[in-house]
């Protein structure tokens, strides 16, 4: 008697489990696709999760005065400054070097609008 009623525990936490799972992913999948096709193509964030002005702060670069030189100069000094050589952290290394490639990928972006917009 105690096994039927063990099985029957476990059958009926197991279905009513697996009816809550896929209710989420149906909701999440309806979400993902919802939230993507609002937004269009978004480019906020970089693998790093670190949005552009985030990305120029860390760097302390304004947006109008933006160019490749000068982001380079910025990261390199930065980067050496918070080397794990001298006692610094490498989260903050990490962070710079994520706040670079976003700004370079923003760079790119802008110059390939820019030239597009040229050839219209």
């Amino acid at each position: 008697m105690a096994h039927r009623l063990l099985v029957n525990v476990i059958f009926t936490g197991a279905s009513v489990f697996g009816r809550a799972f896929t209710e989420a992913y149906k909701q999440a999948a309806k979400a993902s696709a919802a939230g993507g096709a609002a937004a269009g193509p978004a480019k906020t964030t970089s693998a790093g999760g670190i949005s552009v002005d985030e990305s120029l702060k860390i760097l302390g670069i304004d947006r109008k005065d933006l160019n490749l030189a000068k982001l380079e100069d910025k990261y390199k000094y930065l980067f050496e400054v918070n080397s794990k050589e001298k006692g610094n952290s490498f989260y903050l290394q990490s962070k710079i070097y994520y706040a670079m490639d976003n700004l370079k990928k923003e760079l790119e972006y802008l110059e390939k609008v820019k030239s597009e917009k040229e050839n219209v």
